[in-house]
């Protein structure tokens, strides 16, 4: 039986290194966007936020959160709009746009990642499969769905 100090070291390995991945299968896809503004734009599409809302889930400071904000806004993919029923709070939201070019990037990269699985064998994909329904039980129960830590 494996340690669970081992495990968790080769899980703070291998989690990075397939979000490596990921990354540059984004830049090469989409140079244009960088990570975090996918990350963004993903937190997004889970409900509406406002600017400090969208920082604090994203886990950056309100200056870097305001450039990313205004980059996707310029791009077309992010609305700011007034909040019904706080006139002074402005609501961020994906556009049409936006919400296409995130199923895109979302198929784009579910495609290369299944590539990268066609050498495992049957029997490999299922254990993969087991391990990271495995993960999911351990690792979602601590986040609620807009990303925030449940206390």
């Amino acid at each position: 039986m494996q340690d669970k100090k081992q495990i968790a070291q080769q899980l703070l390995e291998v989690v990075p290194l397939v979000m490596r991945v990921v990354a540059a299968e984004l830049r090469r896809v989409m140079p244009e966007l960088q990570p975090p503004h996918v990350a963004a734009l993903y937190i997004l599409s889970r409900q509406p936020c406002n600017l400090s809302q969208l920082a604090e889930l994203h886990v950056v400071s309100l200056p870097t959160m305001s450039n990313t904000v205004s980059k996707l806004t310029k791009m077309g993919l992010v609305q700011r709009t007034r909040a019904l029923h706080d006139r002074r709070m402005v609501l961020l939201s994906l556009t049409t746009e936006g919400e296409a070019l995130l199923q895109q990037i979302g198929e784009l990269v579910v495609h290369h990642i299944s590539q990268l699985l066609d050498p495992l064998s049957g029997e490999e994909l299922v254990a993969l499969h087991n391990g990271l329904n495995v993960l999911q039980s351990i690792f979602f129960p601590i986040i609620n769905i807009s990303g925030e830590r449940k206390e």
